[in-house]
């Protein structure tokens, strides 16, 4: 069994997703937090949550054994911000 990923290594995930989004997408992501936790009570790889004042998409290193399995979270949360739900996600690899 591998070691978990560090830190370190899934905020530099995180930010190589968020990078690689198109521009118009990018600044329309606006305000949106991107926080790292270690695990999700059940087992999440991550969630959007835009309840109350602050926006955000939470990654939870425990549940992503990989760096790309951090990207596609990633992108997977965002899409959710954009209204996306699992078939979209799904059709566009990210699910």
């Amino acid at each position: 069994m591998e070691a978990p990923l560090t830190d370190e290594q899934v905020r530099t995930a995180v930010l190589e997703a968020l990078d690689s989004l198109p521009p118009g997408i990018a600044e329309q992501l606006g305000e949106v937090a991107v926080l790292i936790e270690d695990s999700h009570p059940e087992g999440l790889m991550g969630i959007y949550d835009p309840i109350g004042g602050l926006q955000r998409i939470v990654v939870f290193r425990d549940a992503n054994p990989s760096l790309d399995e951090v990207k596609r979270t990633v992108l997977h949360e965002v899409g959710h911000h954009f209204g996306m739900n699992e078939e979209d996600l799904d059709r566009l690899g990210y699910a």
